[in-house]
């Protein structure tokens, strides 16, 4: 295209019928400049299938444009991961997941489970938090694991994730902690907080770490250099 221009303008210079100077100026974009801003609402209804006949087009643009692989593979990429995240969020544990953060599974949620000082083991215990896939005993129960969904620590008849994380009297020392992070943040200590803001992230798997509810014996700690609110 930019050839086929330079050849008609040279054609137009050579002409002994025109005595017009034609110029070319370089733009970093089409706002503000009338004819830039008529080409680019004619190239939007082209991207929208509405094109001009055939016949009525300059000879030179009658022919199909050329394909440019670097779009169709970015389109191509771009459908599919819109296609994967509708499918996520469709799911099962994509509906869990998007109650507590709604830009799961983006780079928010990746964010939150990236930080330097959490270890794998916390990581993973988080991640399995937000999947609504943890083995707290309701979960257990529910794939048959376990007997009963009670809470081992004080008795309820379902041990939950809110119940282990906002609720359970026996952890009540263990979440002092965590509640004064939430009023320092002026935040509602609530399962969205806790789950889906990255300021949370270690506050949060101290608390884990700190109720023993899932430490194997000569498990290292899952955190690493958090320093206490108290």
């Amino acid at each position: 295209m930019a050839l086929r221009i330079a050849k008609r303008i040279e054609k137009a210079k050579k002409s002994r019928k025109t005595k017009a100077a034609i110029t070319i100026r370089w733009t970093a974009g089409h706002e503000g400049i009338e004819g830039n801003e008529l080409a680019d609402g004619e190239a939007k209804e082209a991207a929208k299938g509405r094109t001009s006949d055939t016949e009525l087009l300059p000879r030179h643009l009658r022919k199909p444009l050329l394909t440019n692989p670097s779009a169709v593979k970015k389109a191509h990429n771009e459908g599919l991961k819109k296609e994967w995240r509708e499918d996520w969020r469709n799911s099962e544990r994509g509906k869990a997941t998007t109650r507590v953060d709604e830009s799961m599974p983006l780079s928010k949620f990746l964010k939150t489970i990236s930080n330097p000082k959490l270890s794998r083991t916390a990581a993973s215990t988080i991640t399995q938090f937000r999947l609504s896939h943890t083995p707290l005993n309701s979960y257990l129960k529910r794939i048959r694991k376990v007997d009963n969904a009670r809470c081992p620590a004080c008795g309820e008849d379902e041990e939950s994730i809110e119940h282990f994380l906002l609720r359970c009297p026996s952890y009540a020392y263990e979440r002092w902690d965590l509640t004064q992070h939430a009023r320092k943040k002026r935040k509602a200590l609530l399962l969205e907080t806790i789950l889906g803001d990255p300021q949370f992230t270690m506050p949060l798997a101290a608390f884990i770490q700190a109720t023993g509810r899932f430490t194997q014996p000569g498990e290292r700690n899952i955190t690493q250099n958090v320093n206490s609110t108290r």
